[in-house]
């Protein structure tokens, strides 16, 4: 336990360690993830080099200094980031002691729980194949370290290149790790699982991720277009609602301080009525991706909310707790709910409410059309033509905005994305005496026709406005549709395909679709398989009855059914293992030959002995002896090279026995 390590076993334990970090390096600040790959690289260079240890001055040093390193930067060791940046510091701080096969083992083993932990951030199907090469190379470099301990080295891997061992370590840990599948889709299936994770974290302890946020100043939104990662996927119960209807739902935004929209406190209130859902209603499912936000997405207007979650007074999906998984929820929309036909005054007030001071050009040009048009759906109609008449563009290439922020894009600047619009479309009408309101949310989204779902990605992230009118309650109104009508018709991409540069180029568009029908399978086939999912398959197979006792014990049963074969194949595939190398193929191929010649070799018997026993029944006898005498040198002498095997292989490829002429043999008597 306590003897050297091999430098080949040390590479292979700080491959295996890099690998299983890898994806917590790119997500932790660059000088601590260069510093935790120069640790291991110097780990490397001393088992190479045959370096100097370092003393336990510096081994302790580096531990606190990268405990202190990892507390300035989060501020904290609570939180899923900083719990994990510290747990690679201190493997990388491990390697300055990895001198014993003890230590080898304990930094090896880490690697498992390096890997396990980055399924905490995401769960994503590309992170199945990290899993598996990761494990692998995890399981190779622990097959290695026993190895040594058990002081094995076949004569075969000893002489191979580097690159041979290592290759036949990693098939060998490859092999190990596949075996253990059947035991895991046991485990999978019916270990019990919770409705709600082991334990809780508060808020400030998730990574922030892109996505939207209950407030929203112009730009915010345009930063999501670079985003292409999937924000939730839809299936409708019936036919899919046309393009012009696919208003994602998200927060609603009243106050204004002159640059920034937020929502209200008093929205936070149950809805006084809710829709009653009738045949024009849409039944859905939704499918949303980790936000860590709390917002849920639905089409106006959601009849509901799901079990964990409420429906506010501006009609948004509010959950209990942040979304840190992948969840569904089921959601039926009524498009023709009449929204607050009566407004209370302290709304009114608010939906009306500007900065003093702000924006005189704007309040300007809303008084000369309140004047040239006394009705509100008059002077909503003349903005929209003006905004789709006059020179406003639609993109991205946007400048930032001051103190007049509404004056400044409405006629200076006249170019934005969907928020500088909606910002600047509300400011006018609250100037014109409407009372308006921002609906952030998405809109549109990409139909997978073969799958039968709408995939809505971050770039699909949207802005529009909310406007007052008499008789009709909150009405929706886009102006970005009256700048851009192919925003709406055909999604963001189209109406921006040049600012997506190569990322927005066809075939990659193509490929990261059918990539997702594949995500989208393995989240509703693997990750989907919840509490619920689980009592339901039980139910089926007639096991729902059971109790938590009976359980267990078909768990432990079906455990050891699945345990006892995997034994067995690991104690043969051991043995094809040693019996498998190059040197042995080539003696068990003269062997067979032999016993097809009516020679069969005795049980214990040595090549020696058999080549020995040989010189009665073969003419060629002097050769086998000399076979056996080269096999026996290369098997249990010193290590021969590749050569020497190969040569040995192709020698008694080409053997064939020989028997003597018995009536040769009575005359020479």
């Amino acid at each position: 336990m306590n003897q050297a390590l091999s430098p080949s076993t040390v590479l292979l334990v700080v491959a295996a360690f890099v690998v299983a970090a890898l994806p917590h390096l790119t997500a932790m600040p660059g000088w601590l993830a260069l510093a935790i790959v120069a640790a291991a690289v110097w780990r490397a260079l001393v088992a190479l080099l045959d370096l100097p240890r370092p003393g336990w001055l510096v081994r302790s040093a580096l531990t606190f200094g990268g405990l202190a390193l990892v507390i300035m930067h989060y501020g904290t060791l609570w939180g899923r980031r900083a719990a994990t940046v510290l747990l690679c510091v201190m493997v990388a701080a491990k390697l300055s002691e990895m001198f014993r096969l003890r230590d080898a083992r304990v930094v090896a083993t880490l690697g498992y729980f390096l890997i396990a932990t980055q399924f905490l951030f995401s769960q994503q199907l590309l992170l199945f194949g990290y899993l598996l090469i990761g494990c692998a190379l995890v399981t190779a470099a622990l097959v290695r370290i026993q190895r040594d301990a058990d002081k094995i080295s076949p004569p075969a891997d000893d002489g191979a290149p580097g690159g041979i061992r290592v290759a036949r370590l990693a098939r060998d840990g490859t092999l190990l790790m596949l075996m253990a599948i059947p035991f895991a889709l046991v485990m999978f299936t019916l270990f019990p699982r919770l409705g709600s994770p082991l334990w809780g974290m508060p808020e400030n302890a998730l990574d922030g991720r892109t996505g939207l946020s209950d407030e929203m100043s112009p730009g915010t939104i345009a930063d999501l277009f670079v985003d292409d990662s999937p924000a939730f996927r839809a299936e409708f119960d019936g036919l899919v609602p046309p393009r012009e209807q696919l208003y994602w739902r998200g927060p609603v935004l009243w106050r204004f301080d002159g640059r920034t929209w937020s929502r209200l406190f008093y929205s936070n209130r149950a809805p006084e009525r809710t829709p009653r859902p009738d045949r024009n209603a849409f039944a859905y499912s939704v499918q949303m991706e980790p936000s860590e936000r709390r917002w849920l997405f639905a089409l106006d207007y959601p009849v509901g909310a799901p079990a964990d979650a409420r429906l506010s007074a501006d009609f948004e999906l509010i959950r209990k707790r942040p979304v840190t998984t992948l969840i569904s929820y089921d959601v039926i929309s009524q498009p023709d709910f009449r929204d607050a036909p009566e407004l209370q005054q302290t709304l009114r007030r608010i939906a009306l409410h500007l900065p003093e001071g702000s924006n005189p050009r704007t309040r300007q040009r809303a008084e000369a059309l309140r004047r040239r048009y006394p009705e509100d759906e008059a002077l909503i109609d003349a903005v929209l033509e003006w905004f789709n008449q006059e020179e406003f563009f639609y993109s991205l290439e946007t400048a930032p905005l001051g103190r007049h922020g509404a004056d400044e894009f409405l006629f200076d600047l006249r170019v934005g994305y969907c928020e500088y619009y909606a910002s600047a479309f509300v400011v006018l009408m609250r100037a014109a005496g409407i009372p308006a309101r921002i609906v952030t949310g998405y809109q549109g989204g990409l139909w997978q026709p073969s799958d039968g779902y709408l995939l809505v990605r971050q770039s699909d992230a949207h802005a529009w406005a909310e406007v007052w009118l008499e008789g009709r309650g909150w009405t929706r109104v886009d102006p970005t549709a009256a700048v851009s009508p192919s925003r709406i018709e055909e999604g963001a991409r189209s109406a921006l395909s040049d600012s997506a540069g190569w990322f927005g180029t066809e075939w990659l568009y193509q490929l990261r679709n059918q990539y997702d029908r594949l995500q989208n399978l393995w989240n509703k086939s693997i990750l989907g398989f919840d509490a619920q999912r689980q009592r339901d398959f039980l139910a089926r197979i007639g096991l729902d009855g059971l109790s938590i006792g009976a359980r267990a014990a078909v768990l432990v049963a079906l455990a050891a059914i699945v345990l006892v074969p995997l034994v067995l194949l690991t104690q043969g595939l051991a043995r094809w293992v040693r019996n498998t190398d190059r040197l042995d193929r080539a003696w068990q191929r003269v062997r067979r030959r032999l016993q097809r010649a009516g020679m069969r070799p005795g049980r214990g018997e040595t090549p020696l002995e058999l080549a020995a026993r040989s010189t009665d029944s073969l003419a060629n006898a002097d050769e086998l002896i000399t076979l056996a005498e080269k096999y026996s040198a290369l098997k249990y002498g010193p290590v021969g090279s590749l050569g020497e095997i190969a040569r040995f292989d192709a020698e008694s490829a080409g053997w064939r026995p020989y028997r003597l002429n018995p009536r040769r043999s009575k005359q020479s008597q």
